[in-house]
């Protein structure tokens, strides 16, 4: 997450009365993952209130407004930690402002086809995950999913307390969330990817990232459609495409080489190392408490938003917090951590599984558009948005000197072209395309691209539908799709995903101005 940090703290201080400060909880990380989605949203509250009785210690700060980002499992996480925010009565203190997801299963995980690798995974996924497994494949007791959609439930009343809720969704090669549960609808309208045209939110601008233009792969769902052809299928073209994804024999012999490693070898590890740490996992969390967040809140209110001291224990936990997260941040590229190993290594398996099957065409080409390739166009980035780091309000007079001797240096060790400007323009125009609530606008999504969900999770669609949402339909060609919508790995490793998180985060621009035009 750190391309999103990174995009927020460039441009949302300018058009922001109140300064930006971000938080990535590390609570979470390795194993911590199976203990539950509730468990886990215990301890980023906790994080979260050690933080602010921090900033009101350190820095005299108080914390007037909060919003919520959440990738994957995060975002399931967040929902719930909104839930626990609103019975405390945090939100009484503190204004929830935006609220958004990238790439979160909020409807589950199920595997649809009609294959038996599908029909496995589907009884077996519940068992390797610990307790956030059965949550996640909706076989809990009481399904947390469908209590956490339910109008009369915390979660939902804190969710609706937001003033703007996003959501964007892969519509392929996210080997971890389909599209279906990440978008929050019963269609799947992108199986049959040989008789499709993509198109995309006219007018993007263009973008130079890592010495490679680009533009944000916002799609068009009112524009894209079926295309009936007996010879060659769409050409779906992007720009700033890998070798091996754009040739054919170099994907396939890579997919055969990974599959003959990865299935008889690598994933029989995986599964008992997962399903071992899951066991121990359901243990744990029965015989285990999670932090005591009530008592934290109230001694929060008393130190940092009433008159009473900052707890010297609590202080120096969270002191401990900030430097876990500094050096853990230090080494984000790793990608080893053991929750990493086990989802990365099901994805592999995903991939290749749905290759070797063939379903889709033979003639399989990246998704894109030759209208996207070449166009030009590019502004330069404001001087002020390529600061990392987070400033209090100051005068133009104090930032100019130091924003001009840093922007070089910044440009040539993170070089990103974008025109914040031209990003607010544009995402203005297509607003209202991103609040349709009546699918039958969207040629693709018809009754046979409808899938077979349960009575649970149609339950959980129709209930968060209830709230008004921002969704935003994305498509990168990289392999692991997942990764790439919030450009995981790194501005110049994923130049289409940073130039979308980019685009992404003038949305919140556009809404944060419109409140300082109008704060009523």
């Amino acid at each position: 997450m750190s391309t999103v940090e990174k995009a927020i703290k460039h441009l949302l201080k300018d058009v922001s009365k109140e300064r930006i400060v971000t938080l990535k909880p590390s609570s979470f990380r390795f194993w911590k993952t199976y203990d539950g989605i509730s468990r886990c949203a215990e301890k980023v509250i906790a994080e979260i209130l050690y933080e602010m009785e921090i900033l009101k210690q350190k820095e005299g700060c108080n914390v007037t407004k909060i919003s919520i980002v959440g990738y994957s499992l995060g975002g399931l996480i967040s929902r719930n930690v909104i839930g626990q925010l609103y019975e405390m009565g945090f939100f009484d203190s503190v204004k929830p402002v935006v609220f958004c997801t990238f790439a979160t299963p909020h409807v589950g995980v199920h595997f649809f086809r009609d294959h038996v690798f599908d029909k496995v995974a589907n009884v077996v996924g519940k068992f390797i995950l610990g307790v956030t497994g059965f949550q996640l494949f909706i076989a809990d007791r009481d399904p947390l999913l469908v209590e956490m959609s339910k109008p009369s439930s915390i979660y939902f009343k804190g969710l609706e307390c937001f003033e703007k809720r996003l959501l964007l969704a892969n519509i392929k090669n996210d080997r971890s969330v389909a599209f279906y549960t990440s978008y929050i609808t019963e269609h799947s309208p992108f199986d049959h990817w040989d008789k499709l045209k993509v198109k995309y939110l006219k007018d993007l601008p263009s973008s130079k990232i890592g010495g490679v233009m680009v533009r944000p792969k916002f799609v068009d769902l009112e524009r894209s459609c079926r295309v009936e052809t007996s010879g060659k299928p769409p050409d779906n073209i992007q720009e700033a495409t890998s070798f091996v994804r754009r040739n054919k024999l170099v994907r396939y012999s890579v997919i055969i080489v990974a599959a003959s490693i990865l299935i008889p070898f690598y994933i029989p590890v995986i599964l008992c190392l997962s399903s071992v740490v899951s066991l121990y996992t359901l243990v744990k969390v029965k015989f285990s408490s999670g932090p005591d967040i009530l008592s934290h809140w109230k001694e929060v209110r008393s130190s940092v938003f009433g008159d009473g001291e900052v707890n010297a224990e609590n202080a120096q936990r969270g002191e401990e917090r900030r430097k876990e997260r500094h050096e853990l941040a230090k080494h984000e590229s790793f990608k080893g951590d053991t929750s990493s190993f086990t989802e990365h290594g099901m994805e592999n398996v995903l991939y290749a599984e749905s290759r070797l099957h063939a379903k889709q065409s033979e003639l399989y080409k990246q998704e894109g558009s030759k209208e996207d390739v070449g166009k030009e166009g590019l502004q330069s980035l404001s001087e002020e948005t390529q600061i990392s780091s987070v400033e209090s309000d100051s005068s133009d007079s104090d930032k100019k000197p130091a924003t001009s001797y840093l922007a070089s240096f910044l440009k040539r060790k993170n070089p990103v072209d974008i025109d914040a400007a031209i990003n607010d323009s544009i995402m203005k125009t297509h607003a209202a395309k991103l609040s349709v609530t009546d699918y039958s606008q969207f040629p693709l999504f018809t009754e046979d691209t409808k899938l077979a969900i349960s009575e649970d999770q149609k339950q959980i669609i129709e209930n968060l539908n209830k709230l008004s949402w921002e969704k935003i339909a994305v498509y990168h060609d990289s392999f692991n799709a997942h990764d790439g919508i919030v450009a995981r790995r790194g501005e110049k490793t994923n130049p289409k995903g940073t130039s979308t998180v980019y685009l992404w985060v003038s949305i919140i621009r556009n809404h944060l101005s419109a409140q300082i035009i109008d704060p009523d």
